[in-house]
């Protein structure tokens, strides 16, 4: 494998490519018609918005070299094929690279937040620097404490959108305006959604490394309360999730959306019944597991691709 490839595998590509996806989509699918229907336009230019969507996609890439960088442990033992730490790539240059791209996201974010005028906001990509080194370091060995930190930076990457729009943080008149509380609501629900997605598909990762994590001494979900009653918390959260899509689908049949309602069913929630539901209750191989993880990146994936219909129906 070479460097480069090394690298892209490092910082996992298709996971930043599903970010930027995420924050370009809500910014032109959502934010910009709900906007223009209220007769305003966005905050942010072209050029910031891309600014502060590369800066989340570096804080983010950054997260996941620091995090391998503390897991080689657990990696030599889960996925030694896969591992590029220490194997092609060397602990000293993934220190570096992993210095590099925090500060370069960082920087970039209070630049966007500058240019603004609302400089404090700046402060959101120091914030997930700071949890994704606790994470790595400490977090993710501790019950659910990990899961819960991770599944709010996921849902932070879509609320970050948010926060850079005047319409939320300019005044509390702002917020109750028709554009700014239909953002908050649409914003809100598909953060929600991002985070009870993202906590499945921790604790389903959880039970798929089970044997690394416990040999490195880790207290994840699955080890402390035992498989059993990990897959019943987990079942839960599916179930909330589903509970989530029907009160949309039907606030969507409402509007009259149909297509949407259509979409969400067969493409967001049929899948999460059958190809996570349905087989976890009765996976017990790591192999199976991942399965089930990879379904859930595509629940993510379509519950992502919806947003279009905004940019439609709008």
């Amino acid at each position: 494998m070479s460097l480069l490839a090394a690298f892209f595998r490092m910082v996992r590509y298709p996971n930043l490519i599903y970010i930027a996806l995420t924050q370009f989509l809500l910014q032109y699918c959502v934010v910009e018609p709900v906007l223009q229907n209220s007769g305003s336009v966005p905050s942010l230019s072209f050029p910031h918005f891309l600014m502060l969507c590369i800066s989340t996609v570096l804080v983010a890439a950054g997260g996941y070299i620091i995090n391998d960088y503390f897991d080689i442990n657990i990696d030599l033992v889960n996925k030694p094929e896969k591992m590029v730490v220490d194997k092609i790539i060397n602990r000293r240059w993934a220190m570096a690279w992993h210095t590099i791209l925090n500060m370069t996201g960082v920087s970039l974010g209070f630049l966007v937040a500058f240019q603004i005028g609302q400089f404090y906001l700046g402060f959101v990509q120091v914030l997930c620097t700071l949890l994704l080194w606790f994470y790595s370091t400490s977090f993710k060995r501790q019950v659910l404490i990990g899961n819960v930190v991770i599944s709010i930076l996921t849902a932070l990457s879509v609320v970050v959108v948010g926060f850079y729009e005047k319409q939320i943080y300019e005044s509390f008149a702002a917020i109750l305006s028709y554009a700014g509380r239909r953002l908050i609501q649409i914003i809100g629900i598909y953060a929600l959604f991002a985070f009870l997605l993202s906590m499945i598909r921790e604790i389903i990762k959880d039970m798929e490394d089970m044997i690394g994590d416990s040999k490195d001494g880790c207290r994840t979900l699955p080890i402390v309360w035992g498989v059993k009653k990990a897959k019943h918390f987990t079942l839960m959260l599916t179930w909330a999730l589903q509970l989530l899509l029907a009160v949309i689908m039907i606030a969507t049949a409402i509007k009259g959306w149909y297509a949407a309602v259509a979409y969400i069913a067969v493409f967001v929630s049929l899948p999460l019944g059958l190809k996570v539901q349905k087989p976890l209750a009765g996976a017990f191989q790591p192999e199976q597991y991942h399965q089930i993880s990879t379904w859930i990146k595509i629940v993510m994936l379509t519950g992502i691709l919806s947003m279009i219909f905004f940019k439609i129906m709008l």
